[in-house]
């Protein structure tokens, strides 16, 4: 399912958003370092590949 676009705060993870709630990479980010917003990065690729 679409949802608002959120990032990750945690300085290693890849500098892009994810809109989507069951995308592979953006399950990974733990809750705690989860931010809603594009933080002006672009789309993962897995989220694009929808």
């Amino acid at each position: 399912m679409r949802v608002s676009p959120y990032h990750s705060i945690n300085p290693s993870d890849p500098d892009v958003h994810h809109v989507y709630d069951d995308c592979v990479s953006g399950k990974q980010i733990p809750w705690q370092n989860k931010r809603s917003g594009t933080n002006g990065w672009p789309l993962c690729k897995h989220c694009a590949d929808r």
